[in-house]
């Protein structure tokens, strides 16, 4: 991107904004550039593709019995959602 491009201005929530400052520092990257990344991998997506983003607890890692109850209860939730959506 050029040093010229154009600049939007957003409003959001402090804690959402403490999170990209995180991720990005991890990644180091800037936030806006990272705000430009995710906007550009959620416009691309294909148009016929359902995203489905699931936030694991970290304390299922070290268990492989809760994490696999744990995914079973969210994979029949998921395939109810998208199976009861009217397109």
């Amino acid at each position: 991107m050029s040093k010229k491009g154009n600049i939007l201005s957003l409003s959001m929530d402090a804690d959402i904004q403490e999170k990209l400052k995180i991720v990005a520092k991890k990644r180091n990257v800037s936030v806006s550039k990272l705000v430009r990344d995710l906007a550009d991998k959620f416009l691309n997506e294909e148009d016929n593709v359902d995203m489905v983003i699931l936030k694991v607890p970290k304390d299922f890692r070290k268990d492989v019995e809760k994490l696999r109850s744990w995914l079973n209860h969210r994979t029949e939730a998921v395939i109810s959602t998208l199976t009861s959506i009217k397109e």
